[in-house]
């Protein structure tokens, strides 16, 4: 994947959260107080899950180290 703003390679690799959905969440909304749930304000990035496994939300994402931009596909 290229970056959008300087057409370089991205690096792969994912964002990783242990207890909620990651998510991102506009300015001023906060997260659910509820473990495992998602906020309605909230963007869903692409979330990988293990029920079994504690602390296994993690999304897909893309770094760019010339611009320092993180791209991450939403679902």
């Amino acid at each position: 994947m290229k970056c959008p703003c300087c057409n370089r390679e991205l690096f792969e690799g994912y964002i990783y959260n242990s207890s909620n959905p990651v998510q991102w969440i506009p300015n001023g909304k906060k997260p659910p107080r509820i473990v495992f749930r998602e906020t309605e304000a909230g963007v869903s990035l692409k979330n990988k899950f293990d029920l079994f496994k504690i602390g296994t939300y993690h999304a897909e994402a893309y770094y760019c180290e010339a611009c320092h931009l993180v791209i991450a596909p939403t679902e």
